[in-house]
């Protein structure tokens, strides 16, 4: 009965129009248009479209469970103390939808229960019981994906997981890893993640959660030295790069749950063959390893269970965010007088809102991300996408000078201390000490550490007003604001942002439990370079190892042959992959790992590379672990600069002696800026096949153009 009700609601014309209207006198309301087409709702309308809602949440198809969140949250919005019951009734749509970390976004709907009618209230109390866990001894009701998502890891399941960013998954995890340690003293987890930006995110968040539940446990975020003690109890938040130097150090070391955030990132190059061979690596040490990959943009999740061999591994996907996004054109139609044409957007259609008037120059492209989002993002937190660094610190001191002189920004001694920080971190005529004391600060990958961390806080804390990011932001950095704000968004020096990072970072709009909307402000959307609304939300990745070996094999081949020395910046990535399988092959794994990356029958190919493979073996004498420790440089070239060694070794006279003027001398010691001076001379003889003259080599600051992050 109730599927049949359901779709007499969804099918009846009336619905789109009521949504339609909602959307329109919420937004006018919401940016204090000066013109609008929005024509006002009735009150006894307003009573049926919550009752819609309360029947499309019943459904389990995504998109009728948004209508029934947007129509049921527009109307609380819109009608708030005017209506008797109504924070009851929106209570109770979503509570059905399950989405019960919502109800605290408003006091009077959290505290709706008592006054419902007594039906509805045993029906939450029935739904809430389903959904309940306990966390830190505490009962705690979450939402449905939450819910099967931790059902499915206290199973014990392998998983790999797409979900939107603001679904609450990294709360799931950390709060099962915090679990599993309270009753599980020696559990060892680790947390993968691609930057240390994001280090510090999940190392803060990891921390407070064990510490909530009154662990004594180490958060670890260094790979600990050889010889160096591990941690009895520890879990560790490490990049790809960082794990595999823990997993050389400490050759025995296990792990019981790994959790690999953003990780569609085994597609990325040499970064991406890191960590499949550190997951790899991990998976060979303990076969039974539980794994976790979660991304937010993955179509075909089973490639993360063929990828290890795994084919245990269950897909969990969700399409439904646990807030709603509304997307915003800004058309400005007068450049002079700052005028725009608001609209409602969608994939194939936009809906004329109203008008604005900003009454400042709207000609640039600078110049409308900041009038706009100083207009509009005033009231709530937002965040604005700039192209690059320069472009995120004018935009940053612009609108702070708006605000400035507006005097919108109190004396706050957190922002006056992060001003100090600035200054401490950088230099003392930073801009970033300027921006902040008007609320309004900058992050990109190039900010000190310390800095990045403390702005990131400082937003999340509410201090800061307005944040301006990078694509940095896209790395998985979890900081939500009401607004976001966007013109002609793009990537990696001019590359117009895909649909994929989009939806992405569209995610970042909207705060859970604190507003039911975000709002994603696109200024002049028709004349982006792409139209990221139409594209997919999710992409099909391919792990960078088999793209190579599927559609580059015959440039591989010639890699492993050594028939090109001298490979460009744009192969450099073969020779990532030459080393892990040459290392793969003196192991006696090279058939695991050609199986995994779908190359399954003795073709051609297969046989093409294994004979290739073979003869590399007899030139590269070096063992496989040797090679493992520097994954980014050609097997020849780590061959050719231990023959470099050995010669100077035995030049020499005694071998001891002679080897001990190899090793790099403490930057403090009397000669130790020749050392390192002596050092690049030599890779630069071997690893690059560029000798250097003596002042390149003085003042060098890499050796390495080919990806050698050791002696970067």
């Amino acid at each position: 009965m109730i599927d049949a009700l359901i779709e007499k609601v969804w099918s009846n014309p009336a619905l789109r129009v009521a949504l339609d209207a909602l959307e329109s006198n919420w937004l006018t309301g919401a940016l204090k248009l000066d013109g609008t087409s929005a024509k006002p709702i009735q009150c006894a309308d307003a009573c049926r479209y919550v009752e819609a809602a309360g029947v499309l949440a019943c459904s389990d198809r995504a998109d009728q469970r948004l209508a029934a969140y947007r129509m049921a949250t527009y109307v609380y919005e819109l009608f708030r103390g005017q209506l008797d019951g109504l924070e009851s009734s929106v209570r109770a749509v979503l509570t059905r939808l399950g989405n019960f970390p919502s109800l605290i976004t408003a006091p009077d709907i959290n505290a709706a229960l008592p006054n419902g009618p007594w039906v509805i209230a045993e029906e939450e109390l029935s739904r809430r019981l389903a959904n309940q866990v306990m966390i830190a001894g505490k009962p705690l009701a979450l939402t449905d994906f939450q819910k099967t998502l931790w059902g499915s890891l206290a199973a014990g399941n392998s998983l790999a997981v797409s979900a939107p960013t603001s679904t609450g998954k990294s709360f799931i995890l950390q709060n099962f890893v915090s679990q599993k340690l309270s009753t599980e003293p020696s559990f060892a987890a680790c947390y993968v993640v691609p930057t240390r930006a994001l280090i510090s995110q999940v190392h803060a968040d990891l921390s407070a959660t064990i510490s909530a539940a009154g662990l004594d446990v180490d958060v670890v975020t260094v790979p600990l030295e050889e010889g160096e003690a591990l941690p009895s109890k520890a879990v560790y938040v490490l990049t790809q790069e960082r794990l595999q130097l823990l997993l050389k150090n400490h050759p025995t070391k296990e792990m019981d749950f790994l959790v690999i955030d953003e990780a569609h990132s085994v597609q990325d190059g040499d970064r991406g063959i890191i960590l499949q061979s550190t997951i790899d690596e991990l998976l060979i040490r303990k076969p039974t390893l539980q794994l976790l990959f979660a991304s937010p943009s993955v179509s075909n999740l089973e490639i993360f269970g063929e990828m290890t061999g795994r084919l245990d591994l269950k897909p969990q996907s969700s399409e439904q965010a646990a807030v709603s996004q509304n997307f915003i054109d800004m058309e400005v139609t007068s450049a002079t007088r700052g005028e725009l044409n608001v609209y409602a957007r969608s994939a194939d259609l936009r809906r004329y809102i109203g008008t604005a008037r900003i009454g400042q120059h709207l000609a640039s492209r600078v110049e409308c991300l900041v009038h706009v989002a100083h207009r509009f993002g005033a009231e709530k937190q937002s965040i604005v996408f700039a192209d690059g660094q320069a472009d995120a610190e004018k935009l940053a001191f612009q609108i702070a000078d708006l605000r400035s002189a507006a005097q919108e920004q109190q004396d706050s001694a957190a922002l006056n201390e992060l001003a100090e920080l600035a200054k401490e971190a950088v230099h003392p005529k930073y801009l970033m000490a300027l921006t902040v004391k008007n609320g309004v600060a900058f992050h990109y990958g190039n900010i000190p550490t310390i800095l990045r961390t403390a702005v990131e806080h400082a937003f999340v804390s509410g201090d800061l007003q307005y944040l301006v990011c990078t694509s940095t932001l896209l790395a998985g950095v979890n900081l939500p604001a009401r607004n976001l704000f966007l013109c002609q968004p793009s990537r990696n020096k001019g590359t117009p942002l895909d649909s994929v990072d989009f939806w992405n970072l569209a995610g970042r709009a909207g705060r859970l439990k604190r507003e039911f909307q975000g709002n994603i402000y696109m200024i002049n959307y028709a004349k982006w370079p792409v139209q990221p609304l139409s594209g997919p939300r999710l992409t099909k990745i391919t792990p960078a190892i088999q793209l190579a070996i599927e559609n580059r094999s015959n440039e591989l081949e010639s890699v492993i042959r050594n028939d090109q020395p001298s490979v460009s910046s744009s192969d450099a990535g073969l020779e990532t992959i030459f080393v892990r399988l040459l290392a793969d092959f003196k192991l006696g794994r090279i058939g695991g790992t050609l199986d995994r990356a779908e190359v399954r029958t003795p073709t051609a190919l297969r046989n093409k590379l294994e004979a290739a493979l073979s003869i590399a073996d007899k030139s590269v004498n070096l063992p496989a672990e040797i090679l493992n420790a520097s994954p980014t440089i050609s097997a020849y070239r780590q061959q050719r600069l231990f023959d470099v060694f050995n010669g100077l070794i035995s030049k020499g006279g005694e071998a001891e002696a002679a080897a001990k003027k190899l090793l790099l001398a403490h930057p403090r010691e009397q000669g130790g800026f020749d050392s390192y001076v002596a050092a690049l001379s030599i890779c630069h003889g071997t690893i690059l096949e560029r000798p250097g003259t003596l002042k390149q080599n003085r003042f060098s600051r890499s050796c390495c153009l080919n990806g050698c992050r050791e002696f970067r």
